[in-house]
């Protein structure tokens, strides 16, 4: 069987996440397309989020109902599914990593093949990473991630 995957013709899996999508340059959403999701899939989400040295995780995108048709988004992608809540501030939307300290810093890019749409018991505009992976625990067919470093 074929595996479910992610890529983006702007970064690799491991390497170097361009400064274009972060807060030292204009900041816009990745691109991103994923291909081979396993049969019964009706939609996707990605999350994209890093896990900083002390508790909480820092998410700087979640976007989820992406129609099964849909196997890419674009840089700056808009009108393709819907945006929950960011860490960073209070937007429904993509907001660049803007990493602070020294080093090398980890960010996670996780698309994930689902069954079904999630069903939350709040609001569009109320849905967290945390209230999101709850919802969609029972429906996910695949995962497939992609690890980018950025170093200020």
């Amino acid at each position: 069987t074929l595996t479910f995957t992610v890529s983006s013709t702007a970064f690799t899996n491991n390497g170097a996440f361009p400064k274009l999508y972060t807060c030292d340059s204009t900041g816009i959403s990745p691109k991103l397309s994923w291909a081979n999701a396993p049969v019964g899939t009706k939609f996707y989400a990605v999350v994209m989020h890093h896990i900083p040295p002390t508790p909480p995780n820092h998410v700087y995108m979640l976007l989820y109902n992406i129609p099964v048709t849909t196997t890419s988004i674009p840089d700056a992608v808009a009108g393709v599914g819907i945006f929950g809540q960011n860490t960073v501030n209070p937007t429904l939307a993509y907001t660049p990593p803007c990493s602070q300290g020294p080093g090398a810093k980890l960010y996670t890019i996780t698309v994930y093949a689902l069954s079904a749409t999630p069903v939350f018991s709040v609001a569009a505009s109320a849905v967290t990473r945390d209230l999101f992976l709850a919802a969609i625990a029972n429906t996910i067919l695949a995962t497939s991630v992609i690890n980018v470093t950025y170093t200020r």
